[in-house]
């Protein structure tokens, strides 16, 4: 699957925010998440909509580590 790249310029806080969750969250994942795992993880809960088909190359080797 071809993927696009986007480039994302955050605060200072914003990535500290980021960081703090993907700790919270590498006990029930098993790893800890990228930034871009997160990021997808808020964009699938404020858009609405179930990513795992199109992104699920990406989770399962998320998921794998």
């Amino acid at each position: 699957m071809e993927r696009s790249q986007l480039n994302l310029r955050i605060s200072d806080q914003l990535g500290k925010l980021i960081d703090a969750k993907r700790i919270e969250l590498s006990a029930q994942m098993g790893a800890i998440p990228s930034r871009s795992d997160i990021l997808r993880l808020a964009l699938e809960m404020y858009l609405e909509t179930d990513l795992s088909d199109s992104e699920i190359d990406r989770r399962r080797s998320m998921n794998k580590s």
